[in-house]
């Protein structure tokens, strides 16, 4: 049959793949990548841009697993070329596992990945997949979206213990201190009642960047819902993480926040609020994380009991002395 000349459709290669752009990538310049489908690291798109990469519970893996039924080195993928069809081959193989790696269901010692791939380490579920650059940044964007507060940028509650758990691990591992901050916004309520609960959205959206501004760069905040906010401070011994509290309380206490909406039609007013901290340290206090954020948690409320807009600590008899807090490397 003779081909329709006003047909002005152009057909895609075997190896191309449609944008709404209009644009075409061709399928070789897709990149392997690890997927988190469940836990710690949902949604997390990992590349794997070495020749071998190592999973598990050890500080030494490549990607390390916060899962209590991974092994240390549980399991590897390493990079190898087929010489029949000249394409790079992955291959998943299991590091005598104590509770083995499980390929589609099915257990395995070792076997070749193919995209889409699904594989469980732990109670770890993860998809092994060819992305192009679309692909990537959609995947990171999402991981942002689940990890972050929508509000102020920090990290939510759920990822803060996340992060929390695997940076303690490592300081215990490197005999290195950090602390715990737990902070709340004292008498927010009257935020709200009295500018309204726009203008209190925008306080706290306020008070993350403030937050986030008095801390070094690398220490991690988070916001724990409502006005409650927290972070965790690594190689910060006692002294240093009161003298950072103290900043942010200060911060806090002298920052005019907009008494009106941002780009509304009433002239620019401003109010103040105050915060109350509580810390914590590693490993004067106690060495498992979480327990380390309720006794912040604790000294938190000691210091709203004592009369809000004040730092206090967890051991009382902690020193205060003025001493530089050091820079995060």
């Amino acid at each position: 049959m003779a081909t329709n000349s006003d047909d002005t459709s152009l057909s895609k290669g075997e190896n191309e793949i449609e944008t709404f752009s209009g644009q075409h990538q061709r399928r070789s310049d897709r990149r392997p990548a690890l997927v988190f489908l469940r836990g710690e690291l949902l949604a997390v798109p990992i590349p794997l841009d070495r020749e071998e990469v190592t999973l598990g519970r050890a500080l030494e893996a490549d990607i390390r697993i916060n899962d209590s039924r991974s092994s240390r080195l549980h399991a590897r993928i390493t990079t190898e070329h087929d010489e029949t069809s000249g394409e790079m081959c992955y291959r998943l193989s299991d590091l005598n596992s104590t509770n083995g790696t499980i390929l589609n269901g099915t257990r395995i010692n070792s076997a070749f990945l193919e995209d889409g791939d699904k594989f469980e380490i732990g109670d770890q579920l993860i998809r092994f997949e060819m992305l192009d650059e679309i692909d990537r940044e959609f995947q990171q964007q999402i991981h942002r979206l689940l990890v972050h507060d929508e509000l102020t940028g920090l990290l939510t509650g759920k990822s803060f213990f996340s992060e929390l758990r695997r940076e303690a691990a490592r300081a215990e591992a490197e005999n290195m201190p950090f602390c715990v901050l737990m902070m709340d916004i004292d008498y927010f309520k009257e935020v709200n009642d009295t500018y309204g609960h726009l203008v209190g959205s925008e306080t706290l959206e306020d008070v993350g960047a403030v937050i986030k501004k008095a801390l070094r760069a690398g220490d991690v905040g988070a916001r724990f819902g409502g006005e409650e906010f927290a972070a965790f401070l690594l190689d910060a011994d006692y002294a240093q993480g009161m003298i950072a509290a103290e900043r942010v309380r200060s911060a806090i206490e002298k920052h005019e926040f907009p008494a009106v909406r941002r780009n509304g039609a009433e002239a620019l007013r401003t109010h103040h609020i105050t915060i109350s901290i509580g810390v914590a340290s590693y490993p004067e206090d106690a060495r498992d994380p979480i327990q380390l954020v309720e006794m912040a948690d604790s000294a938190l409320y000691r210091a709203k009991r004592n009369g809000r807009n004040q730092v206090c600590a967890y051991r009382p008899a902690a020193t205060t002395e003025v001493v530089k807090l050091r820079p995060r490397t």
